[in-house]
């Protein structure tokens, strides 16, 4: 596996830590394209200026076995159509992609020129590339796309550390949905809670020091009991007077508040019904003072 030849095209966070990781275990690296001079150059101050940098992609695909397309999503497809109008793909080699939302599908360009085409998604949020550069070892990867190239991809993320997650092409927007959930709807709430404590006179740093622990304590009993067991509060213990007083609470704020309340109280009473803390008449009673 090692001795496999390997070109990343983008170089932005995800394909400079890939270029990174991907050296560091001993592959030979053709090469990272990117779009610009800028770019190549902080990524280049980050690989290593041994590693080849060009703007010109198919320079270095055409000599890879393995070619990771790390653009944004955006981009992938124009991207490989581009590199394969130009020659840059052929039989055999492997091409990936590595969007979250997008089927493998979108290179099909770099299929009809004989590749194996799959999507390779680390479930992992990103600040920068240091950061990437720590986490992706330990990321799970999910890998869509030609039964062919599976094997190989889960190989190659089992040496770097992360766990192939491998799905069917069709199930990729819903496994995109719950990722979208998990990590950008948790910002979102935790934004609605800082909102609260604004319109209730809390500065932003107050209410950083008061959340942001509760928000830490809640993942690690997520972890280490599961989402059900770890679910606490008014509707895990069917407290109807302590949910009417937030109901009439949110009444006076903006109403999108009391909408996204009332939506999500929806899906925790079905949870603390599970738990078995929560009784269905209660759970029913709850929904009522809801109005879902």
């Amino acid at each position: 596996m090692k001795a496999t030849k390997i070109a990343i095209v983008g170089a932005g966070v995800v394909g400079t830590a890939l270029a990174y990781l991907f050296k560091e275990k001993g592959y030979q690296l053709v090469g990272l394209a990117g779009s610009g001079e800028e770019s190549l150059k902080k990524a280049s101050s980050l690989v290593g200026s041994k590693v080849r940098t060009t703007t010109v992609p198919e320079e270095i695909t055409a000599e890879a076995d393995l070619v990771f397309i790390t653009t944004s999503d955006s981009a992938i497809q124009e991207v490989c159509d581009g590199i394969a109008g130009k020659g840059g793909f052929r039989p055999g080699q492997i091409v990936v992609h590595t969007s979250g939302s997008l089927p493998s599908t979108i290179l099909k360009s770099a299929q009809d020129r004989g590749a194996l085409i799959a999507s390779c998604h680390p479930l992992q949020s990103f600040a920068d590339v240091k950061e990437a550069v720590k986490i992706i070892p330990s990321s799970i990867f999910n890998l869509e796309g030609d039964p062919k190239a599976i094997p190989i991809l889960t190989e190659l993320v089992e040496e770097l550390g992360g766990k192939p997650l491998p799905i069917d092409t069709r199930e990729k927007p819903l496994y995109h949905a719950a990722a979208v959930v998990a990590c950008n709807f948790l910002v979102t709430l935790v934004y609605l809670s800082y909102r609260l404590f604004e319109a209730i006179g809390i500065p932003q740093d107050d209410a950083s020091q008061a959340l942001l622990p509760l928000v830490k304590g809640t993942v690690n009993n997520i972890e280490h009991l599961g989402p059900v067991k770890a679910l606490t509060g008014p509707i895990a213990r069917g407290d109807v007077g302590v949910i009417k007083g937030h109901m009439e609470a949110l009444k006076t704020e903006d109403p999108r508040f009391i909408d996204i309340y009332r939506m999500i109280s929806r899906l925790t009473v079905e949870i603390g019904i599970k738990k078995g803390t929560l009784s269905a008449e209660r759970g029913k009673e709850i929904l009522h003072i809801l109005g879902v």
